[in-house]
C-alpha cells in the first residue's frame, strides 16, 4: 500500500502566515507588495489567496515543505490541487487550459524536488490541460488525472449520448483515470434521476458492474472515489457540498449492492493476477463510442500468452451479440 498526500499548494486562506503579513484589511485581502500572493488571481480558478508561483519565496516554501513531508512521514507521494492555476499568464475560462511553457516549468521544479528527496515518489496533477502540455508533464515522470465521470454516467444511466469511454485510454500509463471523484454526482446518485432505470435497484446495479468491467480492463491507473463499488447514491449537496455524508455499510447487506462490490473485487483480482494484460506492451482495441451502444461494446487485449475479451451491453434490453476471440479455440 502506498500512501498519497493531497496538497494545496495553488491558494491559502487570509489565516496564513504569509497572507496576515501583508494584508489589506480594508478590502480583506493581501495587498499589492505582498511577495508570496496575488491579489487577483491571474486564472479563473481563484480560491481564498492565489500563491505567486513565480516568486522565489514561493518556491522555496512549496519545496521545503515537499522535502519535509517526504522526509519527516516516509510517505509515497502527493496529490497537487488545482495545478492549472500554477502560472502567472492572465487566462479567462476558455484560455486557461492552453499550453504555458512557464506552468511546465514551475511543475518540473517541484516534481525536481520530489524526486530529489524520494526517487520513489511519485506526484499527480490535476491539471486538465492542453494535451501537448500533458504530455510534456507526463514524459518528465508526472501523473495526470483524467476525468472519466460523465461519459460513465451517462452509460450508468442508460443514455448512449456523450458515453464513449475511448478517452480513458492512453498508450503510456501517465493518466490516472476515474469514473467518479469529490468533484461530481455520484453515478448512482445519477441513475435515480433517469426515467430508464431509476426504480429498478437491480438494474441499476448491473448497470454499474458494465461500466466497472470497462473501467478496470483498460491498461493504466485506476482511482476510486470511496464506497462507489457498493453504488452510494447520495447526492454531492446532500449536508451541503462539503458536508459529512451519511455512511452506508449496511449496502452490504443487500444482494445488488454485494454483487457490485464483489465485482469490482473480481476485477482488481483479475487485474492484479494478470499484469501484462494491463500493462502498455499488450495489444489493446476496443469499441466503446456512442455507435457502438446497441450493436454491444467490446475490448480485446492480447499477449504472447495470455488473451482478455470484455463485452458489454449497455441497453436497457437483452441482446445477442457475435463475439470474435483472439484464439481459435479455449483451454
Amino acid at each position: 500500500m502506498a500512501v498519497i498526500l493531497d496538497v494545496v499548494y495553488n491558494h491559502a486562506t487570509g489565516n496564513m502566515p504569509f497572507a496576515k503579513l501583508y494584508w489589506d484589511s480594508k478590502n480583506n485581502q493581501t495587498t499589492s507588495n505582498n511577495p508570496y500572493f496575488n491579489v487577483s488571481a491571474p486564472h479563473p480558478y481563484s480560491v481564498f489567496h492565489d500563491f505567486n508561483h513565480e516568486s522565489p519565496l514561493v518556491r522555496k516554501f512549496v519545496k521545503r515543505n515537499l522535502k519535509f513531508l517526504l522526509d519527516e512521514y516516509k510517505i509515497d507521494g502527493f496529490r497537487f490541487d488545482l495545478t492549472k492555476g500554477f502560472t502567472q499568464k492572465n487566462s479567462t475560462e476558455s484560455t486557461a487550459s492552453n499550453y504555458d511553457a512557464s506552468r511546465i516549468a514551475i511543475l518540473k521544479d517541484y516534481y525536481g524536488t520530489v524526486k530529489a528527496a524520494n526517487p520513489n515518489a511519485c506526484m499527480i496533477l490535476e491539471h486538465f490541460c492542453d494535451s501537448r502540455e500533458e504530455n510534456e508533464l507526463a514524459a518528465d515522470g508526472m501523473y495526470l488525472w483524467r476525468n472519466m465521470s460523465n461519459a460513465y454516467a451517462q452509460s450508468a444511466m442508460g443514455w448512449s449520448n456523450n458515453s464513449a469511454f475511448n478517452g480513458l485510454y492512453e498508450t503510456t500509463p501517465s493518466w490516472i483515470g476515474y469514473m467518479e471523484s469529490h468533484d461530481e454526482e455520484r453515478a448512482s446518485y445519477l441513475q435515480t434521476t433517469s426515467k430508464l432505470i431509476n426504480t429498478s435497484l437491480p438494474k441499476r446495479m448491473s448497470q454499474l458492474s458494465a461500466n466497472a468491467a470497462f473501467f478496470f480492463t483498460v491498461p493504466g491507473p485506476k482511482m476510486i472515489w470511496q464506497f462507489g463499488e457498493m453504488g452510494y447514491d447520495i447526492s454531492i449537496e446532500e449536508n451541503g457540498r462539503t458536508g459529512k455524508k451519511p455512511l452506508h455499510w449496511e449496502y452490504l447487506d443487500n444482494a445488488n449492492r454485494k454483487g457490485l462490490h464483489d465485482t469490482y473485487a473480481k476485477l482488481m483480482k483479475l487485474r492484479t493476477d494478470h499484469p501484462a494484460l494491463f500493462e502498455t506492451g499488450a495489444s489493446f482495441s476496443w469499441k466503446v463510442t456512442a455507435n457502438d451502444w446497441t450493436d454491444g461494446r467490446f475490448i480485446t487485449s492480447t499477449t504472447a500468452t495470455e488473451n482478455l475479451v470484455v463485452v458489454g451491453n449497455f441497453t436497457t434490453t437483452e441482446q445477442t451479440y457475435i463475439v470474435s476471440f483472439p484464439v481459435s479455440h479455449l483451454d
